[in-house]
């Protein structure tokens, strides 16, 4: 009896023991994963991660096929690299996901760059998007096809932290059956912040340069072939978009001749993605990836706006021809991350990179790849975007046409603000030197001015002489400017050789980071409207902020007109001035939307341009006429053309260049009055006698009646 109950109990013994250790034990009390570096969003390390086993992964490696295909399980973890205290020397400050082995966010470090919305944080570059999507997240095809049967992806599933401090981190993940493993390694440069910072802010690419290292490793006892993708940059801030002309664009830049480099905007990736509309999400961007891919190697491929790029560059030691007979990047192509319904323009876009196929042999030196980037997240400065790697002078797009006027006037902008002046006096600065240079044209636009308006009289006596004979007065008109030495398009010239540098100007401050957040009186942002206060409603076009600066700079439009054009002296020219008066206050309308920076400029400039007229017409000196009469041919008979200098006084002059043609001014701004007077009293001496001509006539027909 005793020994069937001590059978009895070995038997169940050994039952449990089975039963616990193959079912409670996996189901209910899994073994313990080995804790990797956990840190705070702070940065601060909790733990150490263990060091890497290479015997363990190696001695796995002939195991291709192996029975045990169960993917690896690893702590979630979040990492910083750097601060967003510039004190602690970095420029940056990176977020780290081992969820895909990715980036979260980057910050900027440095004090100037605020967020908008909330002024007591730094602005996040990168980081801004909704969805799941995350910069540098990979796919490798082959890894991807056996997380598929558990329902995740190399993208989705948490990486091994090997090792992280506060300048690098590395994560790595082996594929379940343990013929790949991939190795990524991110890496940031600190900056020196003991000396001149600022020069450091400007000149210091590196330090706002993110390395990425990836390596794929084959560990099986067969050669494979492999193939991966990366993701580019995500969540790039949009900023005023209220206000702005300048949303997200991808941008590419390639490094043969053959291929024209790229600048896509959200709108026309949303045409790409319904025009290759699929079944769902995954389709089309397989359908957008075949179809509208770019195959060439490029220099630098990005996502910008108005004040930050976000640039991914191959670090390639090897020559340019090396890079374009070998390249690492098979394709690219673009990506919806998250289209705005109401605003196409306003919707997050990225793109997607995939690797040339990469043959891996098995246990020897060609058994990995590795590839190396430099990714740039930063202001726009041309210092730090025209070294290399990135070389990206066209990031800064300042037009096709006046490109490099704008450049200049962006240098000199910089050149005055470093000297420690506000921004709005540093724009004030920058408009007094551009209209000091032009100074010379806008006095020969004044003298011109003048002669047309000392002629005004003659041209009124030749069209009430041809009447509607148009092509005789025209030809009688060139004579009379030709008599006088007038050149019917001086007062235009100045006007077109401003343009450009109007342009140029326009184009220089929309792209001035320095500009974002600097402050004038009552604005706090001269990168924005003035927005002096909100409207009790938003109304069509303006919207529901009122800004005075716009309404400043038309009135200052209107003035200039009203000071400096001649009195229409028909109803023609009338009817021109009135248009042009409602074309300039549509121009309101226009400057209404356009950063307070460049409406301070108009500002400036047309203060200075009445001051500056006003000043070469204040002192009246009386001259001689220099008009020729050709209203009769018999009339012009024994005069002649009295050329311009000759009307000067023979005696020595003393003064200095500015003062002689202070004088010109004045004197042909005296000339034009009198002809002015000369022209009303003809005027109403011809209608006094076409009155008389009239009543005569009207008498005889009376005594025929």
């Amino acid at each position: 009896m005793d020994h069937r109950r001590f059978i009895t109990f070995l038997v169940c013994f050994f039952a449990f023991t089975y039963v616990y250790n193959a079912f409670i034990i996996p189901k209910y009390f899994p073994r313990a994963v080995a804790p990797a570096t956990v840190m705070s969003e702070a940065g601060n390390e909790d733990s150490q991660p263990p060091e890497t086993d290479s015997t363990d992964s190696d001695s796995d490696s002939g195991d291709e096929a192996s029975e045990d295909n169960t993917p690896e399980i690893h702590p979630a973890t979040k990492l910083s690299l750097g601060s967003q205290n510039l004190v602690d020397g970095f420029f940056l400050q990176v977020d780290l996901n081992s969820k895909g082995a990715a980036i979260d966010s980057v910050h900027l470090s440095d004090p100037k760059f605020k967020e908008l919305k909330d002024r007591s944080q730094q602005v996040k570059v990168l980081g801004n998007n909704a969805t799941e999507d995350r910069t540098f997240s990979t796919a490798v095809s082959t890894i991807d096809d056996q997380l598929k049967k558990h329902g995740s992806s190399l993208e989705t599933v948490d990486w091994k932290v090997v090792s992280s401090d506060s300048t690098q981190a590395t994560f790595e993940y082996t594929a379940p059956n343990k013929s790949l493993r991939v190795r990524k390694t991110y890496g940031i440069t600190s900056a020196d912040v003991s000396g001149d910072v600022q020069k450091e802010l400007r000149t210091n690419a590196a330090a706002f340069t993110i390395e990425l290292e990836l390596t794929v490793t084959n560990l099986s006892d067969k050669s494979q072939e492999v193939v991966y993708e990366l993701q580019g940059p995500v969540g790039i801030v949009l900023e005023n978009a209220e206000h702005t002309r300048k949303y997200r664009d991808i941008k590419l830049e390639f490094l043969g001749e053959d291929d024209s480099d790229v600048t896509l905007g959200a709108k026309a990736v949303g045409k790409l993605y319904a025009k290759h509309q699929g079944a769902d999400a995954r389709q089309t961007q397989q359908t957008v990836k075949q179809k509208e891919s770019w195959t060439g190697a490029f220099r630098y491929a990005g996502v910008d706006v108005q004040f930050f790029a976000a640039l991914v560059a191959p670090l390639d030691s090897r020559t340019e021809e090396q890079r374009l007979t070998k390249k690492w990047i098979d394709r690219s192509y673009p990506m919806m991350i998250e289209e705005d319904v109401k605003d196409v323009n306003r919707s997050d876009i990225s793109f997607r990179m995939q690797s040339t196929a990469q043959t891996l042999q098995p246990n020897g030196q060609d058994d990995s790849v590795t590839h190396k980037y430099g990714f740039f997240v930063g202001p726009k400065r041309s210092t730090l975007l025209d070294p290399a790697p990135l070389e990206a002078e066209a990031v800064l797009d300042y037009g096709s046409w006046f490109g490099f006027i704008a450049r200049i006037m962006h240098w000199l902008l910089d050149t005055i603000y470093s000297l420690g002046l506000p921004y709005f006096l540093a724009i004030i600065g920058l408009t007094v030197l551009v209209r000091g240079c032009m100074f010379p044209l806008s006095r020969k636009q004044a003298i011109s001015a003048a002669r047309m308006k000392e002629l005004q009289p003659k041209i009124n006596e030749l069209k009430l002489k041809y009447g509607d004979e148009k092509e005789k007065f025209a030809k009688a008109q060139m004579e009379l400017w030709r008599k006088n030495n007038i050149n019917p398009l001086g007062g235009c010239m100045p006007v077109f050789f401003q343009l450009p540098v109007f342009i140029a100007l326009y184009s220089c401050l929309n792209t001035a980071v320095d500009l974002r957040l600097s402050r004038f009186l009552w604005i706090d942002n001269l990168a924005a409207p003035d927005a002096l206060f909100q409207m009790p409603m938003s109304l069509p076009i303006l919207g529901s902020e009122f800004n005075l600066l716009p309404c400043i700079t038309v009135v200052l439009f209107l003035v200039q007109q009203k000071l400096f054009m001649p009195p229409p002296a028909d109803e023609q020219a009338e009817m021109q001035q009135k248009m042009m008066n409602f074309m300039t206050i549509a121009m309101g309308f226009m400057f209404w939307h356009v950063p307070a920076g460049l409406c301070i400029y108009f500002i400036a400039s047309s203060a200075w341009g009445i001051a500056e007229r006003k000043l070469l017409g204040s002192k009246a000196i009386a001259v001689t006429p220099n008009v020729v009469d050709v209203t009769d041919a018999d009339s012009s008979k024994g005069k002649k053309t009295v050329p311009a200098k000759q009307l000067e006084s023979d005696e020595p002059r003393k003064e200095g260049f500015i003062a002689r043609q202070v004088k010109k001014v004045e004197q042909a701004v005296k000339a034009a009055e009198e002809a002015q007077k000369q022209a009303g009293q003809t005027a109403n001496k011809s209608k006094g006698n076409q009155k008389k001509a009239n009543q005569k006539k009207g008498k005889n027909k009376k005594g025929r009646k």
